[in-house]
């Protein structure tokens, strides 16, 4: 995150609410329920959805995110549009609720969308809040506004009925000095498992990529070579390569490149251009990028070989090297000759 933006300075100024009920795609009998005016805010509201905003956007687990310009996606210009014309908030705020109430399917839950304008230092910025409720609750549509309090969404909130899943802040690049558009957190992605850092609310609904931020980059190639090394069939090879691969990521410098490991640490010609190949297929470049271990850092630490016969060896870093020999047998297995001393049975 630049310097430039800072989260701390973050005052909400507008709120609206709309509901997004659970429907099949294409079910044209179930519409959304929109508000029709912003809800009042007292400052002790302002505060409550400030610190919310601050916590989720403030993790580890955030990241940037940049729109997509093969996107069908309507969210980058319509959010172009409020920040340049806050007039337009409440009738954008719509087109963002019919955007996401389309794109949903019958296997997401019913829901609320939080649109919110806020100032981040000086500049207007625009932050959608994507919340899932426990089964049966609903807002009420107060009949003399024909709207939603944003006070209820509090209540349901601190009353742990619903939680805050999805919480994306998108930004004005040139207001920022930034390459990118905004941040996003979903509470929904496993950082350290998942292979690709996207979801259907981040690809279908905002039209955004993952921008190249350091720590999803490096995560993104471990994944993938990783998912790579797991094709090859031999199985000494591929502990080698994963062995290896646990060791580039750690070795002593400040980037990482795919081209740098399949030189150095595949073995044969075939594996070097197939895992090109993968890497392409998965929009992933060969050239270097800087390295950033945080969201792998313990996956990289050690390495485990299970055998058929459920006997597992589990070592720690550069560990397999000098003290386990891998041998492959006439009849297909492999036999694991360990030279040590042991420290303890348990």
């Amino acid at each position: 995150m630049p310097e430039q933006l800072k989260l701390n300075t973050i005052t909400v100024s507008k709120v609206i609410v709309h509901s997004i009920p659970k429907h099949q795609k294409g079910d044209l009998t179930i519409e959304p329920k929109y508000s029709k005016l912003e809800s009042k805010l007292s400052d002790g509201l302002k505060l409550f959805f400030r610190d919310k905003i601050i916590q989720a956007l403030a993790s580890d687990k955030s990241f940037r995110i940049s729109f997509n310009d093969n996107s069908d996606s309507p969210v980058s210009y319509l959010i172009k549009e409020v920040l340049g014309n806050n007039d337009l908030f409440i009738d954008k705020s719509k087109s963002l609720a019919k955007h996401l109430f389309e794109t949903q399917i019958g296997s997401n839950a019913a829901g609320i969308l939080v649109v919110i304008l806020a100032k981040v230092n000086t500049y207007t910025t625009c932050l959608l809040l994507k919340l899932e409720m426990d089964k049966g609750m609903q807002l009420t549509l107060d009949p003399k506004t024909d709207s939603y309090d944003i006070a209820e969404v509090e209540d349901l909130m601190l009353t742990q009925k619903t939680k805050i899943y999805k919480v994306a802040l998108l930004i004005r690049r040139e207001d920022f000095d930034a390459k990118y558009d905004g941040l996003i957190m979903d509470y929904q992605i496993d950082m350290k498992s998942k292979r690709e850092v996207t979801t259907w609310f981040i690809d279908k609904f905002l039209g955004c990529n993952a921008y190249e931020d350091p720590k999803i980059t490096t995560q993104k190639f471990y994944n993938l070579t990783k998912t790579y090394i797991d094709t090859i069939e031999e199985p000494i090879l591929r502990a080698k390569y994963l062995q290896d691969l646990n060791s580039y990521v750690q070795c002593n410098k400040s980037t990482l490149s795919p081209r740098e490991f399949a030189d150095d640490y595949l073995s044969n010609k075939e594996d070097k251009t197939n895992y090109k190949s993968f890497l392409e297929s998965k929009n992933f470049g060969f050239s270097s990028f800087i390295k950033d271990l945080t969201q792998i850092s313990r996956q990289v630490q050690k390495i485990t070989v299970l055998f058929a016969n459920d006997i597992s060896i589990i070592g720690n870093k550069g560990t397999f090297d000098d003290n386990v020999k891998f041998e492959k047998m006439n009849d297909g297995k492999t036999k694991a000759e360990i030279i040590s001393k042991i420290k303890i049975i348990k």
